[in-house]
This record gives structure tokens, C-alpha cells and sequence, in this order.
């Protein structure tokens, strides 16, 4: 008996063992699967904003010239009544709407301010640029978020921001929205709220469809990756509330 009991002992033993090594292995997965995913978001706003740097510096600027010699031969033909004045003023009618669909572009592929500035002046910019561009009025509210913060952090945040105020003009069916971003000591905080007409965020949260709610997902896992807290609460007629909660240190590493 004493014989099968040690049997019995030794092969939970080697149970045990070896389910402390899968765990361990899959704890070790699990880490190289942040880094690696880490490094492939970062990769990609590095790949945005060398575009975007082509499209401001190249492309604008050459737009940009183009514009002002349209210009010039405007007032030329102006001046002497040619019959070309009104084409001519049509085509840098042309190169003004360019320019701004190029300078647009520019910014949604990553405003240069968010790395020179940093998150809060870049927010303000696209509160004001939502409004500007849709007449969703965005209401900015920020505590202690003044000091730059760690740039993938800030990266994240403003993504969040971007793609819920997408989301708030193109679904919610709603004239105004609210932003909050404060910072709790290593912490920060992001909630974009509306009062619109909601919709089944579980089911949502859940869907495999990749067409549906892919956006909302995709914040969740950046989220999750970056060892934050990710909550979206919405209802049909109930309206919406993204929130995310990152944490300024050590989230890359964990």
C-alpha cells in the first residue's frame, strides 16, 4: 500500500512539475507576444509618420509652390484681361483644395505635434478639428496632463481619442461629446463620452466579423497590450463610454 502511495505522490509530483513548466512557457509566450507586439504598433506610427512627413514636406510643399505660381499668372492674366483668367483661377481653386486634402491627410496619418508637443496641445488640436469639420461639439476636460508623458502612452491615447470621435460623428447620431484625460500619479486616464444612440457593445466587443466593431476591438487590444484597462459601456439609446486606463511605467515590460 505505502509502495502505491509513493507511486501516487511521485506522479503528482511529476504532474505538478510539469504544469509549472507550461505555465512558465506560456508566461514567457505571453511576454514575447507584447514585445513583439509592441514593436510592430510602434513600427507602424513610425511608418505614419515618415508618410506623413512626405506628404507635409514633399508633396504639400511642391503643392504649395504650384499654388502660388497659379496665383501669379491669376493677377497676370488679370491684369492684361485675358480670356485664360477664369481657367486658371479655377485651377488654383484646384490646388487650394488639394493642398488641404494633403495637409488632412498629413495630420490623420500622425500630426507632427503630437511628437514635438506632445498629447494635450495635439487633443486640443483635434477637438477643434472635429468641431471645425463636422459641428460635433467635443468638449475638452484635462487634469494634470500638462508635463509630456511617454510617447507610446501618448500615441495610444490619441489614437483612442481619434477613433472614438470618428466613431461618436459617423454612428452616435449626437451634436456634442465630451473628453476627459487626467493623469493619477502613474496613471492616465481617458474617457470619451456621448449621449447618442448607443448600441450593443457587447455584442460588438465579441463579433467576428471583422467589419463590425473591428475599430472598437482593435482599442481594446492596443490596451491590453500596453497592460491598461480597457471598458466600453454603451446600450441601444443609452449612448457610449470608451474608457481607457494606461499605465506610465514599466507598461512595455510587463
Amino acid at each position: 500500500m505505502s509502495d502505491r502511495i509513493r507511486e501516487i505522490a511521485e506522479q503528482v509530483a511529476r504532474i505538478t512539475a510539469e504544469n509549472t513548466r507550461l505555465l512558465t512557457h506560456l508566461s514567457d509566450s505571453e511576454k514575447r507576444f507584447r514585445r513583439i507586439s509592441h514593436g510592430v504598433l510602434r513600427l507602424q506610427e513610425e511608418e505614419r509618420g515618415r508618410i506623413s512627413r512626405d506628404l507635409h514636406d514633399g508633396i504639400g510643399q511642391s503643392v504649395t509652390a504650384l499654388k502660388i505660381q497659379l496665383e501669379l499668372l491669376e493677377q497676370e492674366a488679370a491684369r492684361i484681361e485675358s480670356d485664360l483668367a477664369p481657367r486658371i483661377a479655377s485651377a488654383r481653386a484646384l490646388a487650394d483644395g488639394c493642398l488641404a486634402e494633403v495637409r488632412q491627410l498629413s495630420h490623420v496619418l500622425r500630426p507632427q505635434m503630437l511628437d514635438e508637443l506632445g498629447l494635450l496641445p495635439t487633443l486640443r488640436w483635434l477637438v477643434r478639428t472635429v468641431r471645425e469639420r463636422t459641428g460635433l461639439a467635443v468638449t475638452l476636460d484635462s487634469q494634470g496632463c500638462e508635463d509630456r508623458m511617454e510617447p507610446d502612452a501618448e500615441t495610444l491615447v490619441y489614437r483612442i481619442a481619434q477613433e472614438s470621435l470618428t466613431n461618436v460623428v459617423k454612428h452616435a447620431g449626437v451634436s456634442a461629446a465630451t473628453v476627459r484625460l487626467e493623469r493619477r500619479d502613474d496613471r492616465l486616464l481617458l474617457r470619451v463620452e456621448d449621449s447618442g444612440i448607443g448600441f450593443d457593445a457587447e455584442g460588438v466587443l465579441s463579433a467576428r466579423d471583422e467589419d463590425r466593431g473591428f475599430g472598437v476591438r482593435a482599442m481594446r487590444d492596443r490596451v491590453h497590450f500596453f497592460n491598461g484597462r480597457f471598458e466600453l459601456h454603451s446600450a441601444p439609446g443609452k449612448g457610449t463610454v470608451v474608457e481607457a486606463e494606461l499605465p506610465l511605467t514599466g507598461g512595455e515590460s510587463q
